[in-house]
């Protein structure tokens, strides 16, 4: 069984086989989390998605499924799910209260829209690269029309495979308002082959008030 398989028997809501799903597994989905591999079975039950001509991507330490509506990337560690993130429609998870705190917004990237150093990401080839940036800008570029002032995507996650290529982002956001929201959200994008086809699936991230502070 490959790590596609088991993305599929979970898309599914089936549990994969051969301990496909590591006991601690970690899912990200909308703004919570859920850990374990008995939550996250639980989870996918409720809310399975159809992947009926989905593009599937795999690699040796990752593996996603992008449909049309829901997406699925993962981490892998000998052909297991180790961590994993869900984005796009039937989120059933409330939006964990949260303090924000002082971070490294660069994540140590490079600086614009977005951007990444190539060594960061040792699965992803030179022309996979190009191609899912380009998808990437033109998401930020989409959410800036929208309305926000600021927009900046970081690639969490990135790999190539001979289907084609993925990534993960997380997406900040920062409203054009007299009193300033701020938003987060993930998007995963995928690109079958030679990059005509590219699939970019996101989710809204509800606002919290950003009062900056001297």
């Amino acid at each position: 069984m490959s790590a596609l398989d088991h993305l599929h028997a979970l898309a599914r809501g089936d549990a994969p086989a051969h301990d496909g799903l590591l006991a601690n597994t970690r899912c990200a989905w909308g703004r919570g989390a859920i850990v374990g591999e008995e939550a996250i079975l639980a989870a996918f039950c409720q809310r399975p998605f159809a992947f009926d001509g989905a593009l599937g991507l795999e690699c040796q330490q990752s593996a996603a499924l992008v449909g049309d509506e829901d997406a699925l990337i993962a981490d892998v560690y000998d052909g297991r799910i180790g961590r994993l993130w869900r984005v796009g429609r039937g989120v059933i998870l409330p939006a964990e209260s949260a303090v924000d705190v002082a971070f490294d917004a660069d994540l140590r990237q490079q600086r614009g829209t977005v951007d990444f150093r190539a060594e960061d990401h040792p699965q992803l080839d030179r022309a996979g690269a190009e191609r899912l940036l380009t998808a990437a800008r033109s998401h930020v570029d989409d959410v800036r029309r929208a309305g926000m002032l600021r927009v900046r995507a970081f690639v969490l996650r990135a790999f190539s495979a001979s289907e084609g290529c993925a990534a993960l982002l997380a997406v900040f956001s920062l409203s054009n308002e007299t009193s300033r929201s701020a938003s987060f959200s993930y998007a995963i994008v995928g690109i079958a082959g030679s990059g005509d086809t590219v699939r970019l699936i996101s989710e809204e991230s509800p606002p919290s008030i950003w009062k900056p502070r001297l």
